[in-house]
């Protein structure tokens, strides 16, 4: 089949392939008056997991559906290796996808289904068993491949559907939410296999999830989208610890937000919100005076029950949400605000009870500036 890569001459290991650099540049999707995917533009490095992360309608999939073929863009280049492949079929793209649903043949045995890429790339026999038995232990499923599909478990199927995407040595992967079908103990599981087989196999990797914890688990970088656009591309930590944008800091995690305008007191840069409430936040070069802007503070670094912050205030629990390691206050404070807190549950976290008078405190290092992502036009 022309533009589908031939056997090679000698197979090699899985584990001595290399993942090309995949460039999107100015990717844009059109459907009538609604833009599905807006300029989206990745630098992704040889080798790289990355994740598309956003709520639904957000262009994750849209996008990924261009990189793999099945949608056409409307606008820029999807560059492999330097080479742009935005208009050539899927089937001239060599690259690995897995869906949702595992879309594996239920006629087929496990080996068929995997050995099934390699036949339309017309391998041998020889090879194609030998790139078989690889990647089922690649997979852990080896002596599984006599199976038929409805004889596995969930967790199973996804590990076939990865090893078929795999066993071509694509330089590219694909993965759209792979792990939706699965419950939770079997997902968190899953992430960690398909992080180690990804890391072992050095193939670039584009993944798209809704779920922030799986995105922070599994990836070298995300990039957080939404209404089509990319709204920041960073490191886990990066995304968590300085969001750029209200979107950012309210989709990965959870986040307090405070507006007003900013004031300078000597050495020191605070918040005032409308009603008059000073609060420090980290000082910055790049701000004036009496400018408006919003500020996100994690609920994990208020500290109840303690005065000795840069910020110091007192409300009264109005909610208690336990949910295993950590115990949720939501806190109101006056002037009809409120600020939710989260903090490891332990004996000194369950005494606390509803109704009760509390102190917080934070450090103003805490609270990062962010914008809203309206006034981007994101």
């Amino acid at each position: 089949m022309a533009g589908v890569q031939q056997a090679p001459a000698r197979i090699g290991s899985l584990r001595e392939q290399r993942g090309a650099r995949l460039e999107l540049i100015g990717l844009t999707k059109v459907y009538g008056d609604v833009v599905a995917a807006d300029q989206v533009t990745l630098d992704i490095a040889p080798g790289e997991f990355i994740t598309l992360l956003g709520p639904s309608g957000s262009g994750k999939t849209t996008t990924l559906m261009m990189v793999a073929g099945f949608v056409l863009p409307t606008a820029g280049q999807i560059l492999v290796n330097g080479e742009d492949i935005a208009f050539r079929p899927p089937h001239k793209r060599n690259i690995g996808m897995v869906f949702q649903n595992y879309a594996l043949f239920p006629h087929m045995t496990v080996a068929e289904n995997i050995a099934f890429p390699l036949k339309m790339r017309k391998w041998s026999r020889d090879q194609i068993q030998q790139a078989v038995r690889e990647v089922l232990q690649l997979v852990r499923l080896p002596g599984f491949e006599e199976r038929y599909p409805r004889q596995l478990s969930g967790g199973q199927q996804q590990r076939v559907a990865l090893a078929r995407a795999l066993v071509f040595r694509p330089p590219v992967l694909l993965m759209d939410e792979p792990l939706g079908a699965l419950d939770k103990k079997l997902r968190e599981e899953m992430q960690l296999e398909i992080k180690h087989i990804q890391e072992s196999t050095h193939i670039t990797t584009i993944y798209v999830t809704h779920d922030q914890e799986e995105a922070l688990t599994m990836s070298d970088r995300i990039a957080v989208m939404n209404a089509g656009r990319i709204e920041q591309v960073g490191t886990p930590r990066e995304l968590y610890e300085q969001p750029v944008s209200q979107f950012v800091a309210d989709f990965i995690g959870e986040s307090n937000f405070l507006s007003g305008r900013l004031e300078r007191y000597g050495n020191g840069l605070y918040l005032v919100t409308a009603d008059g409430w000073r609060v420090a936040i980290p000082w910055s070069e790049n701000v004036e005076s009496r400018e408006h802007v919003t500020v996100a503070l994690r609920p994990e670094r208020i500290v109840i029950g303690d005065g000795s912050g840069d910020n110091v205030v007192e409300g009264t629990i109005d909610e208690i949400i336990y949910v295993g390691e950590a115990t949720k206050f939501r806190v109101r404070l006056e002037h009809d605000r409120w600020l939710t807190v989260k903090q490891p549950s332990r004996l000194e976290t369950m005494r606390w009870r509803r109704g009760d008078r509390v102190r917080l405190s934070w450090s103003a290092a805490d609270m990062v500036i962010v914008h809203d992502s309206s006034e981007s036009g994101a």
